[in-house]
């Protein structure tokens, strides 16, 4: 069973809605700084906006950190969207009166450049000042281990973290039996071979494949 990566925004953004709601009720100019953002003439279609999928910025970052993707413009999008999707883009542009600006969507990098039918890409419009609107999701649900397999690629700490954890399960794993007389200093030296050995692999190796980190790229248009 995979991972909905709708659920899980939809989830840490429960309220961002009220937060957003808030925000405008502060000050009346706040809807044409807005509105501003569209670069268009007509109506923010706020009446037909679901307030619990109004999102941050903060939640978005996130979920790509976590399961390494990117959030662009629609206009890199290399894969198909459905009609479901344009449906709804269709219903959001007759509330507002014209058609609308600050499509964006958040996929992994690969779907900017080729189309895979088993990922889970999410339509979003940007509604300014860090917030956006989740309009459709389509595609199938990612893979649980997706998240944990991509925790070292977050940040150099994550990595820093999982080398140095790795090494240390390895080295508690080797039975006593077969590390001699000083058993405890036998898998200290033990522990600190298996991290140089493994630093060295991972920079070698690690960054040749992943050449920078998720907090870096989840918005970089630009290949890794």
């Amino acid at each position: 069973m995979g991972t909905d990566l709708e659920h899980v925004l939809l989830q840490r953004s429960a309220k961002d809605g009220a937060v957003w709601n808030q925000w405008l009720a502060e000050d009346a100019a706040q809807r044409a700084k807005i509105a501003a953002a569209f670069r268009r003439e007509g109506e923010l279609p706020l009446e037909v906006m679901n307030r619990d999928r109004i999102i941050h910025e903060r939640h978005l970052k996130s979920l790509c950190v976590d399961y390494r993707l990117r959030l662009l413009d629609a206009s890199h999008f290399a894969g198909r969207v459905p009609y479901e999707a344009i449906a709804e883009m269709e219903r959001l542009e007759r509330a507002a009166g014209c058609g609308l600006n600050g499509y964006k969507i958040l996929a992994p990098a690969s779907m900017f450049r080729l189309s895979y039918q088993d990922k889970d890409p999410m339509l979003l419009l940007d509604l300014g000042a860090g917030y956006y609107y989740l309009v459709h999701k389509w595609g199938g649900e990612v893979n649980p281990w997706r998240k944990m397999l991509m925790y070292p690629l977050r940040s150099f700490p994550a990595m820093l973290r999982s080398v140095v954890g790795f090494c240390a399960v390895v080295a508690a794993l080797v039975p006593t039996s077969v590390l001699g007389e000083h058993p405890g200093f036998v898998r200290i030296i033990f522990f600190f071979y298996l991290l140089f050995a493994t630093s060295a692999m991972t920079a070698l190796y690690g960054f040749s494949r992943a050449k920078n980190f998720s907090e870096n790229l989840w918005q970089s248009r630009y290949d890794d």
